[in-house]
């Protein structure tokens, strides 16, 4: 039973959830500059809670998937795996996984803020379709990544729709996009993805096969640029961006390669929330912007400021939560 157990959560990667939480709460922080109607804290809170459990059971299905998916190639290669060592059937795995992506979007679209007014309908009108973007990537790069090298893109997309998803939940989407520009908002989002496709070009090589290009490895020093470029608070951006760097530089000076792929996979994994931490210079310059009398967005500055200690905190949090995790789930 013990060994079962450890096996289901070896096929979750369970140990990298809280990256995908602070993926998300950067996007639902940022939502509350832009509600056009500021919900109650208790309710937004909520929809938060909603959204973490709908866009975990999406990881988790999707990993479990992965191995499924993988099951005749993992047996040639890595046959300690739960499937082809037999702990969990290729059945189970597929019945699980694919319950796991069907109740996470039931579950991420039924968290979007709603009351019944049409303007929170429209919320969950875009959530859903973001939502079933998020499955239909998952669900496409664990059928083909083995067999397109297009699937780091689609990968990355994966981890790009989580804040996307967080915001949308929340914000009048109109509203950001008259207030500040495009560009900002999306430079998040854009780091997310080219990071994960980073990640999954190393993680490629994880398996015996090579050294990864040196191009995909001076990428990571390169990933936050577009946050770099776009804050409008600079000086938070790069406190959080220093902190990313040091990171990847001790990782790197930890784990040589070609031995040091696993490790250096596992460590770049975590580092998403303090890309994360770095990207909450925007949430900062607009809580300050709403001192201003004249601002149009004074008006949800009570709601604002009431979530103004968690911008550092949950990132933070999030990060230690993963390197504690990965003490007991591996995180590839």
């Amino acid at each position: 039973m013990k060994a079962k157990l450890r096996a289901w959560l070896i096929l979750s990667r369970g140990s990298n959830l809280p990256t995908v939480w602070s993926n998300l709460f950067v996007g639902w922080l940022l939502a509350f500059v832009f509600a056009q109607h500021m919900p109650a804290m208790i309710n937004a809170l909520f929809a938060l809670l909603g959204l973490g459990v709908g866009v975990s059971l999406t990881y988790v299905g999707g990993m479990i998937l992965n191995d499924a998916f993988d099951a005749k190639w993992d047996a040639e290669h890595r046959p300690s795996r739960p499937i082809p060592s037999g702990l969990i059937s290729s059945r189970q795995a597929y019945v699980v996984g694919f319950l796991c992506l069907l109740f996470g979007y039931l579950i991420t679209v039924r968290s979007a803020y709603h009351d019944g007014r049409n303007i929170f309908a429209e919320h969950r009108a875009l959530v859903a379709k973001l939502a079933l973007a998020l499955t239909l990537c998952v669900l496409v790069y664990d059928r083909w990544h083995k067999q397109v090298a297009w699937a780091p893109a689609v990968m990355g997309l994966c981890r790009a729709l989580l804040p996307v998803i967080g915001f949308c939940a929340i914000a009048d989407t109109d509203l950001a996009l008259q207030s500040f520009s495009a560009a900002a908002l999306v430079a998040h989002p854009l780091v997310l993805w080219l990071l994960t496709f980073s990640i999954t070009l190393v993680a490629r090589h994880e398996s015996g096969n090579g050294q990864p290009p040196r191009w995909a490895e001076a990428l990571l020093y390169l990933v936050p640029l577009p946050l770099l470029l776009t804050s409008p608070r600079l000086g938070w951006t790069l406190f959080g961006c220093a902190l990313y760097w040091l990171w990847i530089y001790r990782s790197n000076r930890k784990h040589p390669l070609p031995a040091g792929v696993g490790a250096r996979v596992s460590d770049r994994l975590a580092s998403f929330p303090l890309l994360d931490l770095a990207a909450n210079g925007t949430y900062l310059f607009f809580t300050a912007q709403m001192f201003g009398s004249d601002s149009s967005l004074q008006s949800n500055y009570l709601g604002v400021t009431r979530t103004t200690g968690l911008f550092w905190l949950i990132p933070l949090g999030c990060f230690g939560l993963t390197l504690l995790f990965r003490r007991w789930i591996p995180t590839t």
